[in-house]
């Protein structure tokens, strides 16, 4: 065999080689398959919290309902929606809860946007919380509540339009609308 034609025999043999196609394919496909299902592990952890804060707070309405927090209980109504809630790490500090009545003439209420804590400025932000005057008017309440969590993977961001704030926490969010009954 000449020079020349030794490089040529070499390619030849080299790109004829399937040895390693496999590895290939697995390098190039492991990394996807492994972020779409931690994903989609984060992804559920996620929706759980987020039901359950639902959950959450539909008792706490119901208790709300049967008139055992009063006008000023917006800690309160703190208190037991994270007692209800689970997985929901630090709900206490990560919470607000608001709550006004809503004109039924109009039905203006809370149309401003979510006030959520900010854990960067470490301030609680001042929420509305007026249970109404009850008195022999059943008024319509609005409650909002805003919850905001560590995901737990970070990788739920890259596959769902959930609410994520620029620390890189979940905003869970949860409404609730009932009458209030006089007493």
């Amino acid at each position: 065999m000449t020079r020349t034609s030794r490089p040529v025999h070499w390619l030849r043999r080299f790109r004829r080689n399937d040895d390693g196609a496999a590895t290939v394919e697995f390098v190039i496909l492991f990394p996807l398959v492994l972020a779409l299902m931690l994903g989609a592990i984060d992804l559920g952890i996620t929706m759980v919290r987020q039901v359950m804060l639902d959950r959450a707070v539909d008792i706490t309405v119901r208790d709300v309902r049967l008139g055992k927090i009063g006008a000023n209980g917006s800690a309160r109504m703190s208190d037991l929606i994270c007692a209800n809630s689970m997985l929901l790490p630090d709900c206490i500090g990560n919470i607000s809860v608001e709550m006004m009545p809503v004109n039924t003439s109009d039905f203006t209420g809370l149309d401003g946007p979510f006030t959520c804590i900010d854990s960067e400025q470490e301030i609680t932000p001042a929420v509305t919380f007026n249970p109404g005057m009850g008195g022999a008017a059943q008024e319509l309440m609005l409650l909002r509540i805003c919850v905001v969590a560590e995901p737990f993977l970070r990788v739920t961001g890259l596959f769902s339009g959930l609410d994520i704030n620029p620390e890189g926490q979940l905003v869970l969010t949860s409404r609730s609308a009932f009458v209030n009954e006089p007493r």
